[in-house]
């Protein structure tokens, strides 16, 4: 019964739930209805076997009815004869008979519940992945909307400037160092400082030009 406990289990689920949460919800669409596949699979297979099986139990009780029937005939005949040992012998067979044919008959009619029940869930199923399949274009069509619209926004967050923003604010906070240091160290040596500006002011516009390049490529 487990088995169909999972099968109301899929039946019932909510597709809509299942797409927020699910990473990739085009493979989870597609997951979902192989799985109604293989269910209907499972269920039309068993469902022969237990037809099978029920006409089996139908022949052979059946069979058995025939087979009392015919002891019942012999038990007459020995009675005609005079044999009632035999006689004895011919009705206990037939009461054997009887007995069976009525046992295999109540287990065909078992197998006949059982058979409607599965048959039932097998249209069930039927009915849900058709409706996955109409539906899967949809979904999907859905779910690549959804990434599509949380890319867009996180490529929004990167160009909106907070990235860009602190590294501009670091690189002006370099610079006023560079500036208070030059102040203290005045004009007591002309040449060293000057070269140090013309260092500082090449390794600013490298710093200031890398920047640019990567915010177009990050565009």
């Amino acid at each position: 019964m487990n088995a169909f406990k999972r099968l109301g289990d899929i039946i019932s689920a909510n597709i809509n739930s299942a797409l927020e949460k699910a990473e990739n919800p085009e493979k989870m669409i597609d997951l979902s209805i192989r799985k109604l596949e293989d269910t209907r699979t499972e269920l039309r297979k068993t469902i022969a076997e237990k037809s099978a099986e029920r006409n089996s139990y139908e022949r052979k009780s059946q069979d058995e009815r025939e087979a009392a029937m015919r002891w019942e005939k012999r038990a007459r005949l020995a009675i005609s004869r005079g044999k009632d040992e035999m006689a004895k012998e011919a009705v206990e067979a037939e009461l054997d008979m009887k007995r069976a044919a009525e046992s295999d008959k109540e287990t065909a009619a078992s197998l006949s519940s059982v058979i409607s029940s599965l048959s039932e869930t097998l249209s069930k199923v039927e009915s849900k992945m058709e409706e996955m399949k109409a539906k899967s274009a949809e979904l999907k069509a859905r779910a690549k909307g959804a990434r599509e619209r949380i890319r867009a926004n996180e490529t929004m967050e990167k160009a909106s400037g907070a990235k860009w923003s602190a590294r501009f604010e670091e690189l002006s906070t370099r610079i006023e160092k560079w500036e208070r240091e030059a102040e203290l160290s005045g004009n007591t040596i002309k040449t060293e400082p000057d070269f140090e500006s013309l260092e500082r002011d090449e390794e600013i516009e490298k710093e200031i030009t890398r920047i640019k390049e990567e915010m177009r490529d990050n565009a």
